[in-house]
């Protein structure tokens, strides 16, 4: 009896142990871009010449040097701008370059030495345009596997903006000329995106602060009597006579720009924080009445007779299909006026010789100035 004992506790001792080696033959030691666990691409704004140190990382400490041998591939953008949605382009010829195509991890160690992204000059930038090199890992000395969903890093380039600012409260903008257009009269996908900075939120019920919309209909605002006077919402989201709003969920702070956006795609409306997802509210099919004349219609920074934003505004866009979250974060800072589906847009840094603020896409959406427009200065994109 003891001798059976024992042989079935030496057998599942033996189990647990060939169990073991059969997960430690399934591992394997990898190498990666720094940084990348979580997302291939990283962001580098720049407001001159400049560059960004790119490593690479084992999962484990090296009992060798390891040689890891990288590039720039730009032929792998293409297939990334697919899968993202995105529209990023490769710097200009000549501006751009890699200091070095290899990096080494030495031994005992497990993040290698720095090579770097260099930008030599912005010379012939475009403004507003996020560029993206992506830089990719060829091979690796010593038979270490490299780690496929983090082989290539995407290196996002942001040119710092600087430009004025309208200020709001007193002041605000209508756009009359959307009540005069019937195509506008059933919008079946709508986004509607607004740059804002709030020195001081509304302590007055009902706590509102307007930034871009129609009261009752499609309306972007901060506060409301239940919610915090600090917290987004979309409100109205009136479809076939029915109202869908959503609040969100981020508390906002003074003295900071935001990028807000309302979305609604025929089956959803969201609400987005600098691109982020910040909720959403399942809706009906159907349009958005952007003719709608409810006290007095389209505005940015005002609604129900008042309601004001006390702070700034740089950027205000309306779009006739659903931005996703990618190309939210693409728009933060500028768009391209041409843009497909691209509605209206107010830059918000200069006025026209009526004192107004010109739709750059030429279809004529001025936004008329309440009183004459007063700018603050030195407004950076990204902050």
């Amino acid at each position: 009896m003891y001798n059976k004992k024992y042989l079935i506790v030496l057998l599942a001792l033996l189990g647990v142990w060939v169990a073991s080696c059969k997960k430690a033959a399934q591992y394997h030691d990898v190498v990666y871009f720094t940084g990348t666990e979580q997302s291939p691409s990283t962001k580098l704004t720049i407001d001159g010449p400049g560059g960004l140190g790119i490593t690479v990382t084992a999962s484990t400490k090296v009992l060798k040097d390891v040689k890891v041998n990288i590039k720039i591939d730009s032929s792998l953008l293409a297939s990334f701008n697919k899968l993202n949605g995105t529209t990023y382009t490769l710097p200009p010829s000549g501006s751009y370059s890699l200091s070095a195509n290899n990096v080494v991890i030495g031994s005992g160690t497990n993040v290698s030495g720095s090579a770097e992204l260099a930008i030599s000059s912005i010379a012939s930038f475009t403004q507003g345009v996020v560029y993206c090199v992506p830089v990719t890992i060829t091979d690796v000395d010593g038979g270490i596997s490299v780690l496929e969903a983090s082989r290539t890093l995407y290196v996002l380039i942001n040119q710092t903006i600087i430009t004025p600012a309208a200020t709001l409260s007193p002041n605000y903008f209508t756009v009359p000329s959307f009540q005069t257009d019937p195509t506008l009269a059933s919008v079946s996908k709508l986004t509607l995106e607004c740059r804002v900075f709030v020195n001081k939120f509304q302590t007055v019920n009902p706590f509102i602060s307007s930034i871009i919309g129609i009261e009752e209909n499609f309306l972007l605002r901060f506060g409301d009597v239940a919610i915090a006077n600090n917290q987004v919402e979309l409100a109205g989201g009136l479809i076939n006579g029915n109202k869908y709003p959503v609040a969100g969920n981020t508390l906002f702070s003074t003295g900071q720009w935001y990028h807000v956006a309302a979305v609604y795609n025929g089956s959803t409306i969201s609400v987005y924080v600098n691109g982020a997802l910040d909720n959403y509210t399942v809706a009906e099919a159907g349009g958005i009445n952007l003719t709608d004349t409810y006290s007095g219609g389209f505005h940015i920074g005002y609604s129900a007779d008042g309601r004001l934003t006390n702070g700034y505004v740089s950027e205000a866009r309306v779009w006739t299909t659903a931005l996703t979250s990618a190309q939210l974060i693409n728009n933060l800072c500028y768009v391209d006026p041409t843009s497909k589906d691209l509605l209206a847009y107010w830059r918000m840094n200069a006025v026209d010789a009526n004192g107004n603020a010109t739709d750059l896409t030429g279809h004529g959406y001025t936004a008329v100035a309440f009183k004459p427009v007063v700018f603050i200065q030195g407004v950076r994109c990204p902050n």
